[in-house]
């Protein structure tokens, strides 16, 4: 017997990907060649790359990023992700 609720808040998707609440934590999917981020309006980052590659843009510093890898994006600081393949991540902030 299921006891229980099977819901995931959709909060975003546009042509960019998708992303949804799971309560603590974001699941986000991106498209490839789409742009997230590129600002530096953001809460402290913590981001789990699951699958896929991305430029990972922190302040003047850009950097190829492959799955599996974790991701620190410090309070209030300029970043910017490109997919360079569909990617997925989770993000708690």
């Amino acid at each position: 017997m299921f006891i229980g609720e099977l819901f995931m808040k959709l909060i975003k998707e546009n042509n960019k990907g998708k992303t949804f609440d799971a309560e603590d934590f974001k699941i986000c999917y991106r498209v490839k060649d789409s742009v997230s981020g590129d600002n530096e309006i953001n809460p402290k980052e913590i981001i789990y790359l699951i699958t896929g590659s991305m430029q990972l843009t922190i302040e003047n510093e850009t950097k190829t990023i492959s799955a599996p890898e974790k991701i620190m994006i410090p309070e209030k600081t300029y970043h910017k992700i490109k997919a360079l393949t569909d990617i997925s991540f989770i993000m708690f902030n």
